[in-house]
């Protein structure tokens, strides 16, 4: 893996390394915004229940973990045997997405699907999948997982994996509503959160002297082979 170089004070001139990935951000948000102008919420949620069938369910059932916190957790392990600050940031990116996610969830109070039609209309549900009753806005799972997509197109410095990365994290985000957890507004704004506050974040790191240490650099066996040159 190699890291994106960056040493540059400027955020827009940092953001510019992840262009594809912006770009493709940046038509999912038209495409949303220009659906959400036109349809209500609700008819487009509405909309998409009616298309479940059982292979998809099963399909959607299984990507969807792809947006729980325990895989970047998960992925943030493996990286300790490649370099301490790819696990760093990782969690770091996690966390911090992740707090913000849930102080506006707090503060907008919107209802899941679940409760929305709940005195509307009946939706369709996969049985014996349980439907989150929490706040709705934004989509948890989609700031999750576009932090996460964001963060490896960081690490991996490439162009041809950020698309793919976004694809993933698209797909993610797109099974919250397939799943009746979620509106479509709750993805546009959780692929915000997740994508411009994993940056921001990325960016301080970049620019503070601690993160450029030569112990960030390094990974578990390094220092266990290190330990064992001492004893």
């Amino acid at each position: 893996m190699n890291q994106v170089d960056i040493h540059n004070n400027n955020y827009l001139h940092f953001i510019k390394q992840f262009f594809v990935f912006i770009l493709l951000l940046i038509c999912f948000q038209l495409i949303g915004s220009i659906f959400s102008l036109i349809y209500s919420q609700a008819a487009l949620f509405l909309a998409v229940n009616r298309l479940h069938n059982d292979t998809a369910d099963e399909i959607f059932m299984l990507i969807t973990h792809l947006g729980d916190w325990p895989v970047t957790f998960g992925i943030s392990i493996l990286c300790l045997f490649i370099r301490f600050k790819y696990s760093l940031v990782l969690l770091a990116t996690m966390l911090y997405t992740g707090f913000f996610t849930q102080v506006i969830k707090l503060i907008v109070q919107h209802p899941r699907p679940s409760i929305y039609f709940e005195n509307i209309t009946p939706i369709y549900t996969i049985k014996n999948y349980v439907l989150q009753n929490s706040l709705s806005f934004p989509s948890g799972h989609t700031t999750c997982v576009f932090s996460l997509a964001i963060t490896l197109s960081y690490i991996m410095a490439s162009k041809n994996k950020q698309a793919l990365f976004f694809l993933i994290a698209l797909i993610v985000a797109l099974s919250r509503v397939y799943l009746s957890q979620h509106f479509f507004k709750d993805l546009l704004a959780g692929s915000l959160i997740g994508t411009f506050f994993a940056l921001h974040l990325l960016w301080l790191f970049e620019r503070s002297n601690w993160y450029h240490s030569p112990l960030l650099k390094k990974n578990i066996m390094t220092i266990r082979h290190g330990n064992k040159s001492v004893s």
